[in-house]
């Protein structure tokens, strides 16, 4: 029973450590780090890209997080039209994948998400 308590507080806290410390990287972090971390978001399965599935999958979760209910109503269709856009900008290649550098190059250069990315900055 011991070694189960003990494991489970090692998760909890690898768990708390982590979301610490993304939330310190979006609000002290440069904009790359900023992007970095955004671009782990989206590689569910860590393999260094972020395939068209994985995009979907975020965005879908994305808005399933904001509800069905929103005004207007957003569809599942226009959910996945939504992802498959955002996709095609990034994969600047069009060989099927977005990797870190395609995703940070589009964002360093998109004046929506550079001032996105200064919104996320706190003053201590």
């Amino acid at each position: 029973m011991y070694l189960n308590l003990k494991r489970d507080y090692l998760v909890v806290s690898s768990v708390i450590l982590e979301f610490v410390l993304g939330l310190s990287t979006i609000s002290r972090g440069s904009p790359t780090e900023k992007l970095q971390w955004t671009f782990n978001l989206y590689d569910i399965n860590g393999d260094g890209c972020i395939t068209r599935e994985e995009m979907r999958e975020i965005i879908n979760s994305i808005y399933n997080l904001l509800g069905r209910f929103t005004e207007p109503c957003v569809s599942a269709e226009a959910t996945r039209d939504h992802a498959d856009r955002v996709f095609d900008k990034l994969d600047m290649n069009k060989d099927g994948i977005v990797t870190f550098d395609e995703f940070l190059e589009i964002c360093l250069h998109d004046e929506n998400i550079t001032k996105s990315l200064s919104l996320l900055d706190t003053v201590l």
